[in-house]
């Protein structure tokens, strides 16, 4: 059942907001600050014992921490070798924080932030000569870094482009892995309910491992001919099994035609072996492209996302159907729900 609760930090191509949505449906956006600083393509944290201390990563001046739910910032990037965040993300139990970047590379934090510690076994992979991105200058991303509920020291990363890496000891040493996983790779998430699956968005659809990122195959049933994964992936935790996504027709080369990227978002039930393709209530085509999306923490059935032409939407009902929620913005980059506080 849905409650009154609804906040959502909001990344931008060039600012942080707090979005807020009423129980009637309406929503509205309040500056946060962080302009000029680059985009946020890294969801913000929420520290898992403090609500109100919050890490927002930037694409030109690296990590910021707010005491006060996003009302005043500094900066904490004392260790951080490189200011181009990509990827953020915090033990639930720990509190470890692990962040990675563009040129890739994961750096680790046991003191909420304040320090950080290079994982420089990652550098010396042999694989990392084949590591590159996109787009000129051709700098690889540490894409996507996510870690284990059930082993604190079980994290795993995906590059883009650069396969999947993992370390079992907190970033002490890792391994690359790159047998049956694509080397353009995009978002990695462990499966709710089970501890062992993971799911892997990339270039080229969807892959699913079920030994703990050992072995992986390709499970694409029901996305149709849409197979580039723009999003992060997201999960509950109350909702085993459950994942959403968006995903589009073409690749970023193709993205400026009139159509755009053609996109739809996806959702699965069964762990990700197989999807339902969600487009009900949008344009059709979707030329821009959703690349942030966050459940609605008040609505077990909601999810909100924001897209690359500023516009955010909703969907109350599993993505059975989606409302327009706010236009205006630049590119919609990311989006974390906000704990409400007591």
């Amino acid at each position: 059942m849905a409650t009154d609760n609804r906040a959502w930090y909001m990344g931008t191509s060039d600012g942080l907001f707090l979005v807020e949505r009423s129980a009637a449906g309406a929503a509205s956006a309040q500056a946060l600050g962080l302009e000029h600083k680059g985009g946020f393509r890294a969801p913000v944290v929420v520290d898992c014992a403090d609500p109100r201390r919050v890490y927002a990563g930037t694409t030109r001046a690296g990590l910021f921490c707010s005491e006060d739910a996003g009302a005043t910032w500094r900066e904490i990037n004392s260790g951080i070798l490189y200011k181009d965040i990509w990827a953020l993300t915090q033990h639930p139990t720990t509190g470890v924080l692990y962040v990675g970047t563009s040129p890739a590379g994961v750096f680790r934090s046991d003191d909420r932030g304040e320090t950080w510690t290079a994982c420089e076994s990652l550098w010396q992979l042999p694989s990392t000569r084949q590591w590159h991105g996109p787009i000129p200058p051709y700098v690889s991303r540490l894409k996507d870094l996510t870690v284990s509920d059930a082993d604190p020291d079980f994290v795993i990363g995906a590059i883009e482009e650069g396969w999947v890496v993992c370390s079992r000891d907190g970033g002490v040493t890792w391994q690359q892995i790159n047998n049956g996983v694509p080397h353009d790779s995009h978002s990695v998430r462990f499966v709710p309910g089970a501890p062992h699956t993971l799911v892997l968005t990339s270039n080229d659809g969807m892959f699913r491992s079920t030994d703990s990122g050992a072995t992986w195959v390709a499970s694409n049933d029901g996305l149709q001919q849409r197979r580039y994964t723009p999003a992060p992936l997201v999960t509950r935790k109350s909702r085993p099994g459950v994942l959403f996504t968006s995903a589009t027709a073409v690749g970023p080369g193709e993205w400026r035609r009139p159509e755009g990227g053609d996109a739809a978002f996806c959702r699965s039930t069964d762990g990700g072996q197989s999807w339902t393709t969600l487009t009900t209530g949008l344009p059709h085509p979707l030329a821009a492209i959703p690349r942030a999306i966050a459940v609605d923490p008040s609505n077990s059935a909601g999810y909100i996302a924001g897209l690359t032409d500023g516009t955010l939407w909703a969907t109350d009902d599993d993505g059975a159907s989606f409302q327009p929620l706010l236009d205006g913005h630049t590119a919609i980059m990311s989006l974390t729900p906000r704990p409400v506080f007591v």
